[in-house]
């Protein structure tokens, strides 16, 4: 019975010292987290859209989670969704973690959208030679000089656009002094960007007490914030530790990435152009399957592109347009007059493609979203080039003398087997021999020529 309390014992004390070290080990744990937590830090570069917005989200949680001493959010956004910019704002005030935003690199702006999400930061930064402001809803014409100076509209319609406009903007304005108010930040100067589309460097937004800090980059960043008091909440403040504090980059998600890829006007004018070449060259070419995959891939991603993107229908109706005069000019001998329209109506297309003033999904973003010229006119000349090229071999090969079948052998030279008269003869044509018959005796060893043919019976003259 002695071995047995002795193994008892050395069992206990196994399971006591294992016990002792697990909790050493979570004290450190704990010790070595409070208030040194690490600082996260995510990338927005690009406009405000669902996958950007999913990124900023997701990576609050992981701060939260992580028990980080800040998340710093690296921005450079010309603007975006409105939806989108509304829940990344709604997040970061009541996040749990302080929540510093940094317009940066250098040039880099927070412009429309951006303003929204830079104020309603814990903590604003922006790098010399930044800018934020314009955060006016856009609400573009269709056409330049189309607006409210158009003097065939409707005095009733012009009204209601007008208070429509006004509603938007008045509940713009509301959204950012809310902003500005929660983070006792200057508010006459948040309502002028709404307004009036101010927009200011990082020097004047110092001093007129839009951002908190100015800061070359994020070593410096992380130096100058160290220390400084933020108010999570009414009765919650801490200190940030962020001196020497371990940095950690939180990446998007797949999912992420595709919709931000996606949230590209140019990126949409690609997908699409190629998508609509790789289907017509699948109907020109069938079987060939690898174009009409390629295709049909890339017309998927461009109507996804169009969920996340404002698309104005007159633009993607002039394309579809241009498109189809390219595929006329492949069938009708117009001299490349329906080549050039179509050209024109496609590079036009790609101009109103994208639409910023969209109701259905309003945008705050610069007036300059849409998809660049340096993208249109080459990807313009391209199509048409290969549209051409496509109706040049089609052309060609109309024109070509037919070498199979009955019309193949219409013109075919060939020897007499024997003679020839108006009731038989046979001849050697094409490596066959066939009977035949002529209008005038051919005697046998002549030259024939194939002039006509009734089923398996050639009528031949005698040839030169």
């Amino acid at each position: 019975m002695l071995w047995l309390r002795r193994r008892r014992c050395w069992i206990q004390g196994t399971f006591a010292v294992l016990a002792a070290s697990w909790l050493v080990l979570f004290g450190l744990a704990a010790v070595s987290g409070e208030g040194g937590g690490g600082v996260d830090v995510v990338t927005i570069d690009g406009t405000i859209n669902s996958g950007s917005a999913g990124y900023l989200l997701s990576a609050i949680e992981q701060a939260e989670a992580d028990g980080a001493e800040c998340l710093v959010v690296e921005l450079d956004t010309p603007g975006g969704a409105l939806k989108d910019t509304e829940d990344m704002v709604k997040r970061m005030l009541s996040a749990k973690v302080p929540v510093v935003v940094f317009v940066w690199p250098k040039a880099a702006q927070a412009a429309s959208a951006g303003t929204f999400i830079t104020m309603a930061a814990h903590v604003a930064v922006m790098a010399p030679g930044t800018r934020i402001g314009a955060a006016h809803p856009v609400s573009l014409p269709l056409f330049p000089g189309q607006g409210d100076e158009d003097q065939n509209k409707k005095p009733a319609e012009g009204e209601q656009k007008d208070i429509m406009m006004e509603k938007v903007e008045n509940d713009t304005v509301s959204l950012i002094l809310g902003i500005a108010k929660e983070r006792g930040r200057n508010e006459k100067w948040a309502e002028d960007a709404v307004r009036k589309s101010f927009s200011i460097t990082a020097d004047v937004a110092l001093a007129e007490k839009v951002i908190d800090l100015i800061a070359e980059d994020l070593p410096d960043l992380l130096e100058k914030i160290d220390g400084r008091e933020v108010r999570l909440a009414k009765d919650r403040t801490v200190t940030l530790k962020t001196r020497g504090a371990r940095v950690r980059r939180i990446e998007m998600s797949l999912k992420q990435k595709l919709l931000n890829f996606l949230a590209d006007p140019n990126i949409l004018m690609v997908l699409f152009s190629l998508g609509g070449l790789g289907i017509l060259m699948e109907f020109y070419h069938p079987g060939t399957i690898f174009p009409g995959a390629v295709g049909a891939v890339c017309l998927l991603l461009a109507f996804t592109s169009m969920q996340v993107i404002p698309i104005r229908a007159g633009g993607l109706l002039l394309m579809l347009v241009g498109i189809g005069l390219f595929v006329a000019e492949v069938y009708v001998s117009a001299y490349g007059l329906l080549g050039i329209a179509g050209a024109v109506l496609f590079a036009l297309g790609g101009v109103l493609l994208v639409d910023p003033a969209s109701q259905k999904n309003p945008y705050y973003i610069e007036p300059g979203f849409s998809v660049d010229l340096s993208v249109i006119l080459p990807l313009t000349i391209a199509v048409a080039a290969i549209f051409l090229y496509i109706g040049y071999f089609v052309i060609r090969a109309q024109r070509r003398r037919i070498v199979t079948g009955e019309e193949g052998m219409l013109g075919l030279t060939g020897e007499a087997r024997s003679e020839v008269n108006s009731r038989e003869g046979r001849v050697f044509v094409r490596g066959e021999i066939w009977m035949a018959r002529a209008a005038e005796p051919i005697p046998a060893g002549s030259k024939v020529r194939v002039v006509k043919i009734e089923g398996l019976l050639l009528h031949v003259i005698k040839a030169d």
